[in-house]
C-alpha cells in the first residue's frame, strides 16, 4: 500500500523524470494502471504484475516532454471494467472525501491521488463514464476527450469505438494545461464560439427533484457567467432506452476485442462474469436504429454551439457497504446512461464539482471542440488557491534519489545555507556540511520503501511541512520521516528533516 489512499499501486517513490522542459514545467502526474509508462509493469488491476513496459503510452511521452513528472501507477479496476471503484486485486481506493463512499471507476485510483492532493492531475480512460463517475463522486474535475483525439498507443483497450484517454484534475485551468500539450486544435467544421446551454427533456424527467435542481442551478450559473441563453430539446426516446443501447454496443466491441487469456484467468470472479456476459450479449438493431437517429438531432443542436448540461452520476457517491443493493444497481444504470448521450457521440466531456452538491455536472460539447470546452470553462472559474505543485515534485524527486542512491540529488536537495539541519533516527543532528560528508561516508546499498501515509501542509508562501509514514522493503521497517521546506531564489529546499524509526512490524 504506497499511500494512505490507496491511490496508488507503484509509486509514488518510482517518479519517472521529465525528458524535457515545456508548459507543463513543476507538475507531478498519477498514471491509471492500463497505461503503459517506460519501467514500470502495466498491471489492468490485477495481483501479479507483468514485465515492465519498454516505452510509455503516447499521452504519457507527451506530458513527461512537456516538462511534468510521473510519480507513479494509480489504481484501477480490473481491465477497466467496472464503475464501482472497488473491482481491483490490491486494495480498491478510499474516497478522500468521504471513506464511508465508494470512490467510483474504472480510473479509481487517478481521482483519489487528486482529490487527496497527491498529484495536480492523473490520467484515466473514460469508455462508459469511468472518468466522469469517480469526478463526481469525489468532487474533482474530470474531462473525457473526444473519441479519437487522445490517441490510445499503450493502452490497453476495453471497447475501441468507445475508449478514450482523460484525466483527472484539481481545477479546469489545470486540466486546460494538460489538454493545452495532449488535445489537437479544433477542426475547421467545429462551431466558432459556445454560445448557449442545452437541457435534454429526457434526461431532466430521469432525476430526482433535488438533482435536477442541481442542474438548473449549473445551467443557470452558466448564464451568469458567459452571457449564455438556456435551450431544451426533446429526442424522443427515454434515457433509458439510450442507455440500454449504448451498453448493448459496447458489450459487443468489449466481446470482439482480444484479451489476454492469463490475465482473465486471474481476474475477479465478478469480472470474469461480466467479460462472459458480454460474449453472449445481443444487440436490439431496431432500438439502436431509433437511439442513433436521436443522437444526430443532439449532436446538430451541439454542433450550432451549443453545450449540453446533466449531472455526470446518478446521485451521490453511494456508501461502500451499498455496492450489492438493487439501489446501487439502480443508480449504476442511471450513471450509464447519463454518460452514454457523450460515449454516442464520441464528444468532449468536462466534469466539475459543485459548491452546493454533492453530484459532479458534466458539460458536453460538439465533437473536436475539446480545447475550446476547457478554455471557457476555465474562464468562469474561480480563482484556485496557491498551489506548492512544485514542492510536490521535489518531494517525490528526494523520494526517488533516496531509493536510488542518487548522493547529488540528495545533496542539492538541502538547503545550501544555515540554518539546515538532519535529525537521524539515533536522535544524532548533523548540519549541512555533515549531512552531505554523512551520505558520501554511507556504504549500504540505496533502501527502497514504500508509502503508508503521506501528506503536504502549507505554512505560508514560502514554508511547507511534509510528513511522511514509512515502509522499509524487504525488511519491514517502518518510521516516520518529517521535512520542513522553503522556498528560495533555487527553488524548496529542505531546511529540517528528523527521520525516526518505530518497529520492524509494518
Amino acid at each position: 500500500m504506497p499511500d494512505q489512499w490507496n491511490a496508488f499501486v507503484h509509486g509514488p517513490s518510482l517518479m519517472v523524470p521529465p525528458t524535457g522542459p515545456g508548459s507543463l514545467d513543476g507538475l507531478s502526474f498519477g498514471v491509471k494502471d492500463i497505461i503503459d509508462v517506460r519501467g514500470l509493469p502495466t498491471g489492468c488491476g490485477l495481483e501479479f504484475s507483468g514485465p515492465a513496459a519498454e516505452r510509455s503510452g503516447h499521452a504519457v511521452a507527451a506530458l513527461l516532454h512537456a516538462g511534468a513528472s510521473c510519480v507513479g501507477k494509480t489504481t484501477t479496476d480490473q481491465f477497466a471494467f467496472s464503475l464501482s471503484g472497488a473491482d481491483t486485486a490490491t486494495r480498491h481506493p478510499i474516497n478522500p472525501r468521504d471513506p464511508s463512499r465508494l470512490v467510483g471507476g474504472s480510473s479509481s485510483g487517478s481521482a483519489a491521488a487528486v482529490a487527496a492532493g497527491l498529484v495536480p492531475f492523473a490520467l484515466s480512460t473514460d469508455t462508459a463514464g469511468s472518468v466522469r463517475v469517480p469526478a463526481s463522486y469525489c468532487r474533482v474535475v474530470g474531462f473525457r476527450p473526444s473519441w479519437g483525439a487522445v490517441p490510445l498507443t499503450g493502452v490497453t483497450p476495453l471497447a475501441p469505438r468507445f475508449d478514450t484517454l482523460g484525466w483527472h484534475a484539481r481545477d479546469v485551468r489545470t486540466a486546460a494545461r494538460v489538454g493545452a500539450v495532449l488535445l489537437p486544435e479544433e477542426p475547421e467544421s467545429a462551431p466558432s464560439v459556445l454560445r448557449s446551454a442545452l437541457l435534454v427533456d429526457e434526461v431532466m424527467s430521469a432525476l430526482d427533484p433535488g438533482l435536477a435542481a442541481s442542474v438548473l442551478e449549473a445551467t443557470a450559473a452558466l448564464g451568469r457567467e458567459h452571457g449564455w441563453a438556456t435551450h431544451r430539446l426533446r429526442l424522443g426516446i427515454s434515457l433509458r432506452e439510450i442507455g440500454r443501447a449504448f451498453r448493448q454496443l459496447q458489450l459487443q466491441d468489449i466481446a470482439a476485442t482480444p484479451r489476454d487469456s492469463a490475465g482473465l484467468d486471474a481476474a475477479l470472479p465478478r469480472v470474469r462474469e461480466r467479460f462472459a456476459g458480454a460474449v453472449a450479449s445481443r444487440v436490439e438493431p431496431e432500438l439502436i436504429s431509433r437511439v442513433e437517429a436521436a443522437v444526430l438531432d443532439l449532436l446538430a443542436a451541439l454542433e450550432e454551439g451549443a453545450v449540453l448540461v446533466l449531472p455526470a452520476a446518478g446521485g451521490p457517491a453511494p456508501t461502500r457497504d451499498d455496492i450489492d443493493s438493487d439501489a446501487y444497481a439502480a443508480h449504476r444504470d442511471l450513471s450509464i446512461a447519463l454518460n452514454a448521450l457523450a460515449g454516442l457521440l464520441g464528444a468532449p466531456c468536462l466534469v466539475r464539482p459543485q459548491k452546493e452538491s454533492e453530484v459532479g455536472i458534466a458539460y458536453v460539447s460538439a465533437p473536436g471542440t475539446d480545447r475550446m470546452l476547457l478554455r471557457t470553462l476555465s474562464e468562469g472559474e474561480v480563482a484556485p488557491l496557491p498551489h506548492h505543485d512544485a514542492l510536490l515534485t521535489e518531494f517525490y524527486r528526494y523520494e526517488r534519489a533516496l531509493t536510488c542512491g542518487d548522493l547529488d540529488t540528495l545533496d542539492a536537495l538541502f538547503a545550501a545555507s544555515s540554518p539546515c539541519i538532519r535529525f537521524a533516527p539515533e536522535g544524532a543532528a548533523y548540519d549541512r556540511s555533515s549531512i552531505a560528508a554523512l551520505r558520501t561516508a554511507q556504504t549500504r546499498p540505496a533502501t527502497p520503501r514504500e508509502f503508508l501515509h503521506v501528506s503536504v501542509e502549507s505554512l505560508s508562501d514560502e514554508i511547507a511541512i511534509t510528513a511522511l509514514r514509512f515502509r522499509r522493503v524487504p525488511s519491514g521497517v517502518c518510521g516516520y520521516q518529517t521535512q520542513t521546506w522553503q522556498r528560495d531564489p533555487d527553488g524548496w529546499r529542505i531546511r529540517m528533516a528528523h527521520v525516526s524509526i518505530t518497529d520492524s512490524a509494518g
